[in-house]
């Protein structure tokens, strides 16, 4: 299958003058831009605040009806099928799930440093260690090394790494509060 390229003209900037008419241009776009983003926010918020008395009354009364749900199927288990956790209705199924397996304190006695110790003094097989590389001493170590080249020779080279910094362009237009163009 053959890929076709959409090729974008760039325009083709060769004076001063033409470089700040581009700025001003960006400029101009970046506050429209900010200016619409923000009357869409005003507008989401304005819809959210409309909407937040209904939806926290929608909240309270699934909690009310969930809790009585709740009540009801823990008094009466007999009315589940055998052999089964949940009862279909009409409208919707109510059960009981059995959640994943996870380890708990024995007691209050008991905290986690305590459950470590413990295994290790007698089951090393439950106790895990990991290496990692430290990168960020490495980079720390970097900086603070006066004689460059010798950091690299010695150092960096023979564990396989060396210190970059790549040069990002950047344009940071004036923002004014102008009218908006559409």
């Amino acid at each position: 299958m053959k890929k076709s390229r959409i090729k974008i003209t760039l325009p083709n900037i060769t004076t001063r003058d033409e470089a700040e008419s581009v700025m001003n241009e960006l400029a101009l776009a970046e506050t429209n831009k900010r200016t619409l983003t923000s009357r869409l926010d005003a507008a989401v918020l304005k819809l959210q605040d409309e909407a937040a008395v209904g939806i926290g009354e929608c909240d309270t009364s699934i909690a009310a009806k969930v809790d009585a749900l709740r009540a009801w199927a823990e008094s009466h288990p007999e009315d589940f099928p055998k052999d089964r956790k949940s009862i279909v209705f009409l409208s919707g199924t109510l059960g009981f799930r059995t959640g994943t397996p996870k380890l708990a304190l024995l007691s209050r006695a008991w905290k986690w440093e305590m459950v470590l110790n413990a295994v290790l003094a007698r089951a090393f097989a439950f106790t895990r260690t990991t290496t990692e590389l430290d990168k960020e001493a490495i980079l720390a170590f970097a900086a603070s090394e006066p004689d460059k080249e010798a950091l690299e020779t010695k150092v960096l080279k023979p564990i396989g790494v060396k210190v970059v910094q790549e040069e990002s362009f950047y344009v940071e237009p004036k923002l004014t509060n102008t009218e908006v163009r559409l």
